[in-house]
């Protein structure tokens, strides 16, 4: 027996009468919650406090009292991360065939994300593709302190989540001679290549087509607080005689028309002048909202009257209507990711 088999017990499948049952809405709504600045700072200098473990990673899983216990997510799909590092401190190589965004809320360093180098500062954002081996390095002077956000509980939710400790290599394509050869056999091609079926544009797809589409490479991508700020700050010079939204995604050529940082999240950056409230909205994506200076949820007001570094850390839940008065704000969807402060830092 080779490591891709696996033996199952025998088990029986079963019908589950549906017949003249109505339609109806059985999700269950995650209740929004707060985890406060106080909580994070505390937690932070838990982990500063501990031994270096031997993978160099000291880190918390912020978890949604509802989150089931294989799958301890922020919201259904996100799972939120606590990260610490000392100066001088690096993590152990890592990949999973997770996606992540990285956002840094404390001190500065470098990542090694496929081979490249970013080196990040307080409040920059990145992206690990996935399955890139990345590690992570705190070479100044202060503790380096970063949230990541990924899809790892869909992923364990759907019982494919393939994680990896100290990979020995990156993954590459396979260059085989006698395949490449075996490829250019005639008779393992259909003769009859893309068919079309019908007048609405179906299409029968060959199965050496189905198994080798062609590839799209997802790159790691920075985007720099300093940087970012400086467009951001152009939309607050626009005034009052603009009325649009002050808002731009970061995003990824490699995701196309689906508009996002990877091929999972979505995220976008706002800004909003001082007494311009936010139009309550809904969407069917979950909201994590850290350093939000007032929020509003389902009639539920959350106010934090600090800046950027003193602020917290809000989950809402799909399809809750909400509305913010905050100056910067981060969201991310499929799952929603969110940074707002209360003024200039």
């Amino acid at each position: 027996m080779n490591e891709f088999r696996k033996d199952f017990q025998p088990m029986q499948g079963r019908f589950l009468d549906r017949a003249g049952k109505a339609a109806r809405d059985e999700n269950t709504y995650w209740t929004p919650i707060v985890v406060t600045k106080k909580e994070i700072d505390a937690e932070v200098e838990r982990l500063a406090s501990l031994p270096q473990p031997a993978n160099g990673r000291r880190e918390a899983l912020i978890v949604h009292p509802l989150a089931a216990a294989d799958a301890p997510g922020f919201a259904p799909g996100i799972q939120v991360k606590l990260s610490v590092l000392k100066p001088g401190e690096k993590t152990a190589a890592f990949r999973h065939n997770a996606t992540e965004v990285n956002f840094c809320i404390g001190g500065s360093g470098h990542a090694l994300v496929a081979g490249r180098r970013i080196a990040f500062s307080q409040y920059d954002v990145w992206n690990h593709p996935s399955y890139a081996i990345y590690r992570h390095v705190n070479d100044g002077r202060d503790l380096q302190v970063r949230l990541t956000y990924s899809n790892v509980p869909l992923l364990q939710h759907m019982q494919i989540y393939l994680p990896e400790d100290e990979p020995s290599a990156e993954l590459r394509p396979v260059d085989d001679a006698e395949e490449k050869a075996a490829s250019r056999d005639p008779r393992r091609k259909s003769p009859y290549g893309m068919i079309r079926i019908g007048a609405e544009g179906g299409m029968l797809m060959p199965y050496e087509i189905l198994i080798n589409p062609q590839t799209v490479e997802s790159k790691p991508l920075h985007f720099p607080w300093k940087e970012v700020k400086r467009e951001l700050d152009k939309l607050e010079a626009l005034g009052k005689d603009y009325v649009g939204r002050r808002l731009y995604m970061m995003y990824n050529p490699v995701t196309g028309r689906t508009n996002g940082v990877t091929p999972n999240f979505f995220a976008t950056i706002t800004i909003r002048p001082p007494k311009i409230v936010d139009r309550p909205h809904r969407h069917v994506s979950a909201a994590d909202i850290p350093w939000s200076r007032a929020t509003a949820t389902n009639g539920r007001r959350e106010t934090s009257c600090s800046p950027l570094p003193a602020g917290r850390c809000t989950i809402t839940p799909r399809m809750t209507t909400m509305s913010t008065n905050s100056r910067f704000r981060i969201s991310r969807s499929t799952s929603t990711w969110s940074r707002c402060c209360g003024r200039r830092t």
